[in-house]
């Protein structure tokens, strides 16, 4: 039976961020003249999601990856990197309807879960680096 690693959790942790980042509205465009709010959802902005959703998908796919941790570490990588590619997109989406005349644009509360996203992927590379170097010294006992 394979123990799962503590890294897994983090992953796990990850990919639920980013689900949750996926459904959730991003931000709120509120028109100036007469107040009227619209909710900016990833789900209805393919620049958004589709590195939003590729990184969930990528953080699922590398829970399942524990038996190479190299595979394992870079695949984890990646998703840092498309998680950061999202926060550049979110922040570009927001500033792009802000240059609309007559509209504020708010962060939402939801926004939150990337750096969260983050947080967990670096804890999980943290994790997967102290395996390494677990292994690395049980081999020079060799």
């Amino acid at each position: 039976m394979q123990i799962q690693r503590i890294q897994s959790v983090y992953i796990l942790l990850a990919a639920i961020a980013m689900v949750i980042f996926m459904l959730m509205p991003y931000g709120v465009m509120v028109s100036v003249e007469d107040g009227s709010a619209t909710s900016l959802c990833a789900i209805r902005e393919y620049g958004v999601l589709i590195p939003a959703a590729l990184t969930a998908v990528l953080l699922i796919i590398d829970i399942f990856l524990y038996h190479n941790i190299s595979l394992q570490r870079t695949v984890l990588s990646v998703s840092v990197m498309l998680t950061l590619a999202t926060a550049a997109v979110v922040c570009f989406a927001l500033f792009r309807h802000a240059d609309t005349d007559g509209t504020a644009i708010h962060f939402a509360l939801w926004d939150i879960m990337l750096p969260v996203a983050l947080i967990f992927e670096l804890l999980g590379v943290r994790g997967i680096n102290r395996d390494i170097k677990l292994l690395r010294s049980y081999d020079r006992l060799r």
